[in-house]
């Protein structure tokens, strides 16, 4: 714990292992409060208190998201689009999850025509479902908005389920598609598979 007389700021750092990848993460944070004598100087102490700024951490946090029956260039900007998030780049995510859409249709053999024309033909392709169509819309406008030199904030609540809406496309392009053929060869390689 630092204390800067001057202007009563008081900074707390602490030293953790984090619990995904081990290794050595900080935590930091500060309050104008004034300490009392019983006070230890843990920075710990400092995060509970009322007046503090919740701790912020370095590196910062990862969103540990993986798609692992999309396409590992995919895979990487969705990733990166959720890592962004959890650092509140909301304007960031929501640019990236615009790439993920359109990386997704090229992936998918459509590559004429603006993002519009890909996500409807992916449509009439029968490769997304109604519903799942206006999701990548939602996240095309999203995407624009950002993209195109628009530069009011994006709300972080809005980031989040525009992220959503790309997971529901990779899900519907990728993931599901995956999960469903390893099912149906579980069962063909089971002994007297049901095949009717």
């Amino acid at each position: 714990m630092v204390s800067d007389q001057s202007s009563h700021l008081n900074v707390g750092f602490e030293a953790y292992r984090c619990a995904n990848c081990g290794r050595l993460v900080l935590a930091y944070g500060w309050t104008e409060f004034q300490p009392t004598n019983d006070w230890d100087g843990a920075a710990s102490d400092l995060w509970g208190h009322p007046q503090a700024q919740q701790p912020r951490w370095l590196p910062p946090a990862k969103s540990n998201r993986t798609f692992p029956d999309v396409p590992a260039a995919i895979e990487s900007l969705a990733v990166e689009a959720h890592d962004c998030l959890t650092i509140k780049a909301d304007r960031a995510a929501v640019a990236l999850a615009r790439a993920v859409v359109e990386a997704s249709a090229k992936e998918k053999g459509v590559t004429k025509g603006n993002l519009i024309a890909k996500i409807d033909e992916l449509h009439k392709l029968g490769l997304l479902r109604g519903h799942i169509k206006e999701a990548a819309h939602e996240v095309r406008f999203g995407g624009n908005e950002v993209a195109h030199g628009d530069l009011s904030p994006v709300d972080h609540e809005a980031a989040e389920e525009i992220l959503t809406l790309m997971d529901e496309v990779l899900n519907e392009l990728f993931q599901s598609p995956a999960r469903v053929a390893r099912a149906r060869q579980r069962r063909l390689e089971r002994p007297q598979a049901v095949t009717e």
